[in-house]
């Protein structure tokens, strides 16, 4: 019999427009793989993509079994109004896992969808909605962290708080925000209550070495799986002599990455090398104005031919939590990534073996112009990242992190 798995996740991932849709869609072929009979759980309560019957359609025909979707009923934006004001009047702060999350019409419909499935596995994605699926059932229990959701809080509202009024100008930032030891200086951790909530599962599911070694520390009952993302290596060959390429998705982390790049690399770039181009793609588009050099290019459904084209990727990010997914994909592609020394700290990246690592804004620029003149070394840096990724982030790593979870 194959191990029948209901799996939570709040989003339509298809087509995926983060990290985390990626990450979704991989745990899901993950355990199509290994034969599991999947239901995909989701609702239309928050979701960031817009449910339809397309997505669904493509999701049962490629990835799992079925796909159920709540529909949001009026009761439930007038709990959640309710619960708000409540919190509000009373100056508290709600609980990770609060009701608002899960409001009680929602809870029923998915514990009527754990009792008709009769799982072997529960995986929930994000801790806000933990006990949306009992606990109390034979079933195994698996939650995927994606990352330290208290801490990557901390960081969204203290970079926000600081950032002017969008569409922003890099010049408009205070230089402070666009440090690379910004988060290193406010000293911010992960909330205890977060760590209570992944020791109530019987695994819990890091993205990142760093993060699993954390939770290891501060838990006492789950058993930490560590599963990176994983990619399947691309079997497309970059031309190496298009613009270099950042890939964003919809955090505040990625906009400051592009600010500190705009405001100060760039400017050193274009000095030395004034045909230099980047190429941006994603959410941060929307929120930044123009600069010469740069080109906008929004959301690309399909990045293929972004990443064949590209000379080398770029992760000026030094904020958020969890791992940077795209530079994985990048890396799958054959692409060389200059990345900041905190996101490196989580990625597959080198320095000088698949990849540059770079501690300042003056070593961003040199080893940005390094890759510019020398297509030879993207070449060279490009194929050990691809080889990285086949022999250490692959579904192999993959099946073998959810085979603990299945047992």
């Amino acid at each position: 019999m194959p191990t029948k798995v209901l799996f939570f996740f709040p989003h339509n991932p298809l087509p995926p427009r983060s990290g985390a849709h990626q990450r979704c869609l991989e745990m899901l072929a993950g355990l199509q793989a290994l034969g599991c009979e999947t239901t995909l759980i989701s609702t239309k309560l928050f979701s960031d993509s817009e449910w339809n019957t397309e997505s669904k359609q493509a999701l049962e025909r490629d990835w799992v079994r079925q796909v159920r979707v709540y529909e949001t009923a009026a009761v439930d934006h007038y709990f959640r109004a309710a619960m708000m004001r409540a919190n509000s009047f009373l100056n508290r702060r709600a609980p990770l896992n609060s009701t608002l999350f899960k409001p009680p019409a929602f809870q029923r419909w998915a514990t009527r969808i754990h009792d008709q499935v009769q799982p072997d596995l529960t995986i929930t994605n994000y801790a806000y909605w933990d006990g949306l699926l009992p606990h109390r059932t034979a079933a195994r229990t698996a939650i995927e962290m994606h990352d330290l959701l208290t801490l990557n809080q901390r960081m969204r509202e203290a970079l926000l708080k600081r950032l002017p009024a969008l569409p922003v100008n890099a010049a408009q930032v205070a230089d402070e925000v666009l440090h690379e030891d910004f988060y290193d200086r406010l000293a911010l951790e992960a909330d205890a209550e977060e760590f209570q909530i992944y020791d109530r599962y019987d695994f819990t599911i890091a993205i990142s070495a760093k993060e699993a070694a954390l939770i290891r520390q501060r838990t006492k009952r789950t058993e930490t799986v560590l599963i990176p993302m994983t990619q399947e290596v691309k079997v497309a060959q970059p031309s190496y002599d298009g613009a270099a390429l950042f890939v964003t998705g919809p955090n505040p982390f990625n906009l400051q990455g592009y600010l500190y790049f705009a405001k100060h690399v760039l400017p050193r770039l274009r000095r030395q090398l004034p045909d230099f181009r980047l190429q941006v793609t994603g959410a941060t588009c929307q929120s930044v104005l123009p600069t010469e050099g740069v080109s906008l290019s929004g959301f690309v459904p399909d990045l293929k031919a972004v990443y064949e084209s590209a000379r080398f990727a770029i992760c000026p990010v030094f904020g958020g939590t969890g791992q940077q997914v795209k530079v994985v994909e990048a890396m799958s592609y054959g692409l060389p990534v200059v990345i900041t020394r905190a996101a490196a700290a989580s990625s597959p990246v080198q320095h000088g073996v698949n990849g540059l690592v770079a501690n300042n804004a003056e070593e961003f620029a040199e080893h940005y112009a390094q890759l510019w003149q020398d297509r030879v070394l993207c070449r060279r840096l490009g194929q050990a990242a691809k080889e990285t990724i086949a022999t250490e982030y692959s579904r192999l790593q993959l099946l073998r992190g959810l085979t603990e979870l299945i047992g």
